[in-house]
């Protein structure tokens, strides 16, 4: 069986992905706009889902100035019927190369690594909706799923 748990750090050729349990609160605090309170209740259920294999929380940084670039999180996987919620939030200043990135390794691990073919979209940013519907998934009302 996949354990989720085992999928951190994911390292690409300019980012780190990383459970949000290893970055500092005030940087996690900040990048959410969250309180400190809300950021510490948020990390410690993203923990308790991942342990229990539910779901999968990443932060991603710029590996040169250590700076969270992006969220990423696929929530409620159901393994039995390859299917899981997809979120992701981008950093406003985030580069195109940057995000390019980031889609590329998200796809590779839905699509090669855990074999999801149904991901409910939570938030539907058109870069990666188009990039996932470029490869082979077809989107349908929030629901992108494999061809």
């Amino acid at each position: 069986m996949i354990k989720v748990k085992s999928y951190r750090p994911l390292v690409t050729e300019n980012l780190i992905w990383d459970f949000p349990s290893h970055f500092k609160l005030k940087e996690v605090s900040e990048f959410m706009q969250e309180d400190i309170a809300h950021t510490t209740d948020f990390i410690s259920e993203t923990a308790k889902e991942t342990m229990r294999n539910q779901s999968v929380y990443w932060f991603i940084e710029d590996k040169k100035l250590q700076k969270i670039h992006a969220l990423i999180s696929i929530k409620s996987i159901d393994f039995d019927n390859s299917s899981a919620k997809l979120f992701t939030k981008f950093d406003d200043d985030i580069s195109d190369e940057f995000e390019h990135e980031i889609i590329e390794r998200l796809y590779m691990f839905v699509n090669e690594q855990i074999s999801l073919s149904e991901l409910e979209i939570e938030e539907n940013p058109t870069k990666v909706t188009n990039f996932f519907t470029s490869n082979g998934y077809n989107l349908a009302n929030i629901k992108l799923k494999r061809k």
